[in-house]
């Protein structure tokens, strides 16, 4: 089933266009802002036009403002055909942190995992020292699982996973 939009009460939650490159590079390139969600990208906004054109599933959605129609963030759910996890994500702009914009997106992209990856377990890596997105984890009902040991910014990040649905087949 295609995916068009998700509202909250606060937000629309849509795919990206080519248009959006200028805020997706100012969001992925923050120092401050991605300290605690993965460093900066160093891309630029041609970069993101490009990518952007491409996208064709839900790793890369836009947050707005339903008051204002203004993006506040990005987020997604990333997974893949053999996987039986589907990781949740949310980047909101420091303007916007603390005002519960976090949670409402993490619980209606929850929501949307459930929907449109009925057979995979929600999960989320987070920095150990970002309180706001451990506070939304908990929230969602996930569990610690573990801590993520890689090459890549996410070493030493908590793993988080959710119960698989009880749809979900165990003998794959």
């Amino acid at each position: 089933m295609p995916f068009e939009c998700v509202f909250t009460a606060s937000t629309r939650i849509r795919m990206p266009t080519p248009g959006d490159a200028r805020f997706v590079t100012y969001i992925e390139n923050d120092v401050d802002l991605k300290r605690l969600v993965g460093g900066v990208s160093g891309k630029s906004e041609e970069f993101y036009r490009n990518s952007l054109s491409a996208i064709n599933d839900l790793r890369c959605l836009i947050v707005e403002l339903l008051t204002t129609g203004l993006p506040i963030g990005r987020c997604g759910l990333i997974t893949d055909s053999v996987s039986d996890e589907c990781d949740i994500h949310v980047v909101l702009v420091k303007d916007h942190c603390g005002q519960g914009f976090g949670t409402e997106v993490a619980i209606a992209l929850k929501e949307l995992a459930a929907e449109m990856f009925p057979d995979k377990a929600l999960t989320a890596k987070v920095h150990p020292d970002n309180a706001p997105s451990l506070a939304i984890i908990s929230k969602l009902g996930l569990a610690q699982s573990g801590i993520v040991h890689s090459q890549s910014y996410d070493n030493g990040w908590l793993k988080f996973r959710g119960c698989l649905p009880p749809n979900h087949l165990t003998s794959r």
